[in-house]
């Protein structure tokens, strides 16, 4: 493999369409949300003092967002996606707007940071979901896989930059220009997106509650295949999402691969004990620990061009989850900091990958119609997951110590992939076509064009 051909691939760029208006607005959004999201955990604690209040404003956010990836997963299959994007986008300069006058107040208060934090969370929730949902159909089935390595850049650019400019903002201007910054910002990236075009599902003008996606044959009467004129409930939407994802064998495989990554090795909540027990640091090296993944994830960013000529992302999603669980072990035994920052960093490049095969297998075997209620769902597994995680790798280190808790956490990881490679072994074979099987009586279409099975779902039947 040449060098260049490393490099991250701009060819979903190069073929024109919204997809780099869509990016470049969401590192700007991002980079308004860093700063919005130091701003808040600065101010509540100078005002309260309290790492319970700011651990509360994380949590009062964190509910917010969960509750609008669901809705926003129903809301994304029904109507206009460039809305719901917009709306997400609007609402944020009003909060970020409130938070810049509360700051600047002469009693800031604490009740409008809270109320802030949900309605946004709840808002971004559900804009997010329909950005995730409406990217596939900006880019041809051959881009899909280089559009989920620049989707994983966009977010490390944005992730890593807001925060640190942020630091700088609030030790200079403060926190009300900070918040005011974020603002303006974020009412440009809403004008960029009025752009767009309407970006309504695939079939949202067909009746809504038909025959399940996964299991409708060509074979059945007229009379089954036709569609209950009533639309179904957020709750019943929901359900048939996830009928979806038990019948579709490699969006299921790919939740469980996350899922069992997020819940055995998140090493995160273990930074501050491991650094004061294991390396006799103090806040600096928490600082370094958190740092080092970012870097791996960064240098995995700008060579991940390889991950859109691969066929085989099944077999790549499954060697990064291992290669971040062993990553996982080695920092948890490491002696030394240097070690564990490698390992760390390792981890954090693997993870890359891991997203990368993630958001291409979900694309790629998503129905349109579908993709709003499944990006919500993965969406909200991976707010929750790695938080469950935290409090498991807690209790852990609790019992055994912080370094033996990462340690297991990693090898159970690890041990959890083989059980799922083992399960989900027809798999090995998935060479990224996203078609369905003449052999079932369906058509031949890409699974990102509604077709009524996708290939993971003609998978299940073997």
């Amino acid at each position: 493999m040449r060098i260049r051909e490393l490099a991250l691939d701009l060819s979903p760029l190069r073929a024109g369409g919204p997809l780099g208006l869509v990016l470049a607005t969401r590192v700007l959004a991002l980079l308004c949300i860093g700063l919005t999201s130091v701003g808040v955990v600065v101010q509540v604690y100078e005002q309260t003092g309290s790492s319970v209040q700011v651990g509360a404003v994380s949590l009062v956010l964190g509910a917010g967002l969960l509750l609008g990836f669901l809705v926003g997963g129903v809301l994304a299959d029904r109507r206009d996606r460039r809305g719901l994007i917009l709306i997400g986008s609007g609402w944020a300069v009003v909060t970020f707007a409130a938070l810049s006058a509360n700051a600047a107040a002469d009693r800031p208060a604490l009740w409008v940071v809270y109320l802030s934090g949900a309605l946004f969370g709840f808002t971004e929730g559900v804009a997010e979901t329909a950005l995730t949902a409406v990217v596939p159909t900006f880019v041809s089935e051959e881009h899909i896989p280089a559009t989920g390595a620049l989707i994983t850049v966009t977010t490390t650019l944005g992730s890593i930059a807001g925060p640190m400019l942020g630091g700088v903002l609030i030790a200079g201007p403060g926190l009300a220009t900070t918040f005011g910054l974020a603002a303006a910002g974020t009412a440009i990236t809403t004008l960029l997106l009025t752009r767009l075009a309407p970006m309504p599902p695939t079939g949202a003008d067909a009746p809504p509650s038909g025959v399940p996606l996964t299991g409708a044959k060509e074979s059945e009467p007229p009379a089954a295949a036709e569609a209950v004129p009533v639309r179904p409930g957020v709750l019943e939407s929901l359900r048939e999402g996830l009928a979806f994802i038990r019948g579709s064998r490699v969006v299921a495989a790919v939740l469980v691969v996350d899922l069992c990554a997020a819940l055995f090795a998140t090493p995160t909540a273990l930074y501050p004990q491991f650094a004061q027990e294991r390396f006799g640091g103090g806040p600096e090296l928490v600082g370094l620990l958190t740092t080092a993944p970012v870097i791996g994830a960064a240098v995995a960013s700008l060579v991940s061009g390889w991950t859109g000529r691969t066929r085989h992302q099944w077999r790549v999603l499954c060697a990064a989850v291992a290669v971040w669980g062993l990553a996982c072990v080695g920092f948890g035994l490491s002696p030394l900091l240097g070690f564990g920052l490698f390992f760390l960093a390792l981890g954090g490049l693997a993870d890359t990958f891991s997203e990368i095969m993630r958001r291409t297998l979900l694309m790629r075997h998503t129905p349109d119609p579908l993709q709003g209620r499944v990006s919500s769902l993965w969406l909200a597994q991976a707010m929750t997951a790695p938080a469950l995680g935290g409090v498991l790798a807690g209790l852990a280190a609790s019992a055994v110590g912080p370094s033996a808790a990462v340690a297991a956490g990693g090898a159970l990881c690890v041990g959890s992939l083989g059980v799922v490679a083992l399960l989900y072994r027809q798999l090995w074979r998935e060479t990224g076509e996203s078609t369905v099987r003449e052999s079932d009586g369906t058509q031949d279409v890409p699974a990102g064009d509604g077709g009524p099975r996708s290939n993971s779902d003609a998978t299940a039947a073997t």
